[in-house]
């Protein structure tokens, strides 16, 4: 991810090969050097990308994301209605869940090289809300292969 290449140019496959050959302090220096809010823009633009509404039928929900980075937090909403995907920037105010992890955890998670409930039991994932949903959101997008 370096300076020549936009992160327009990077797909979510690129992405994951990325993270899958990168150590933690690697990974975190990668995404710093380009800059973590443009990062994580792009991952929850993938996200909605991604998004497969047969794995969210019936799913009316806001679900909050909280990326923690060298101090500094950055927090996404990302609503599912109607089949439809939307993510933005900002926590949102009706939240069913709230998702909060670090960076290199996230970056794991969503290149489909971590688990949730794996994170969850390290203690690296915290879940405010509906476990139960919680349990179910990564669920809702197709995972990139390395």
């Amino acid at each position: 991810m370096g300076a020549d290449i936009s992160l327009d140019d990077i797909t979510p496959e690129d992405f994951a090969g990325l993270v899958k050959g990168a150590s933690d302090e690697d990974l975190a220096a990668m995404v710093r050097a380009a800059g973590t809010g443009d990062v994580l823009a792009r991952i929850f633009s993938g996200m909605q990308e991604r998004f497969v509404p047969d794995r969210a039928q019936g799913v009316d929900a806001t679900i909050g994301f909280v990326i923690s980075d060298d101090g500094a937090e950055h927090p996404w909403t990302v609503r599912i209605a109607g089949g439809a995907c939307e993510v933005s920037p900002g926590a949102p105010a009706d939240a069913k869940v709230t998702i909060s992890t670090d960076l290199v955890s996230f970056a794991r998670l969503v290149a489909g090289q971590a688990q949730g409930p794996q994170l969850f039991m390290a203690g690296k994932l915290r879940v405010a809300g509906d476990l139960m949903f919680a349990t179910r959101v990564m669920g809702f997008f197709d995972t990139p292969t390395a």
